[in-house]
């Protein structure tokens, strides 16, 4: 199993996502991601594509075989900081990754310092594990691998509720996350 994750915010809450895609389905995953893209396009962003493209893009996700996904929200609460906020869902992110037996997990890009906080939140997160139980780990940028627009598209369609949400509640279960 491989694990993705992608980040969103909406007024006030944090969301991120993990599909998880068994390792014997990455590639033909990737080819039908990949088959989306419009001439002259590198990637693919949910919150930059047209409504067409967006529905389009949900559903693709939603029939990709055997891919699954799990969303985490975390309500702002009083005194919540961003930086705590997205600790919580990373340490809560590990957990599930660790627990469906990827043994790869690749997060969306961040700047140094946010990367670096990402690494230390998923380290404690796995301390108490068994080292062979950890995935390896790593921030990749979304042009150089596909399946974090499916982790883009379904954190995106989870905030963005209504029939976005639906097109892909087939494969997503969304979590709440409380400190």
């Amino acid at each position: 199993m491989w694990a993705f994750s992608d980040e969103s915010e909406r007024a006030g809450t944090m969301l991120v996502a993990v599909v998880l895609v068994p390792t014997t389905a990455v590639d033909d995953a990737r080819a039908v991601l990949h088959s989306l893209l419009l001439a002259g396009e590198r990637r693919l962003h949910t919150a930059k594509e047209s409504p067409r493209r967006r529905r389009v893009l949900l559903d693709t996700v939603a029939r990709v075989e055997d891919l699954s996904a799990v969303v985490l929200r975390h309500r702002r609460g009083q005194g919540d900081s961003r930086i705590d906020r997205r600790r919580l869902l990373l340490q809560a992110a590990a957990g599930l990754v660790v627990g469906s037996g990827a043994t790869a997990w690749t997060l969306d890009d961040q700047d140094p310092t946010q990367r670096a906080r990402d690494r230390a939140s998923i380290a404690g997160a796995l301390a108490g594990v068994d080292h062979r139980l950890h995935p390896v780990y790593d921030h990749r940028s979304s042009h150089g691998e596909l399946l974090l627009w499916a982790a883009d598209a379904v954190c995106w369609a989870a905030g963005a509720g209504g029939d976005w949400q639906r097109r892909i509640a087939g494969v997503v279960a969304v979590r709440d996350i409380r400190p």
